[in-house]
């Protein structure tokens, strides 16, 4: 029996009404895209739903207290908590040069690496 799923694609700002029409897990049509960016985001929210995260970290010895930082690669929407959690008591110590690398693979995820978005000197200047 066939059923559907709307979403509203965010692969570009036209935000297309989509209507994902499945069987099961089985994807059998995406309707409402105006490029192939909305298929593709309509299947990968069905079948594995990922997202973005950028906050930011404790750090010590610098002139702010919190570094900004991302992830590198999208994680699974259901451990979207957990990563932030992770994050949330990570702590650092200045001087962090940006790009930096702060924790590889978070949650086991290959790729998903957690890296500084700026760098910060030690308060001290060193």
């Amino acid at each position: 029996m066939s059923e559907t799923r709307s979403f509203v694609c965010i692969g570009c700002p036209i935000g297309c009404p989509l209507v994902l029409t499945h069987e099961g897990r089985e994807v059998t049509e995406v309707r409402g895209n105006d490029c192939d960016r909305g298929a593709k985001y309509a299947r990968q929210e069905f079948t594995d739903p990922r997202r973005s995260l950028s906050t930011t970290v404790a750090i010590a010895g610098a002139r702010w207290p919190r570094l900004p930082v991302k992830v590198t690669k999208q994680l699974p929407k259901d451990r979207i908590r957990e990563a932030a959690t992770l994050l949330h008591a990570l702590r650092v110590e200045a001087p962090v040069e940006r790009g930096r690398v702060l924790v590889k693979d978070l949650l086991g995820e290959p790729g998903a690496d957690v890296v500084a978005c700026r760098g910060m000197a030690r308060r001290d200047g060193g």
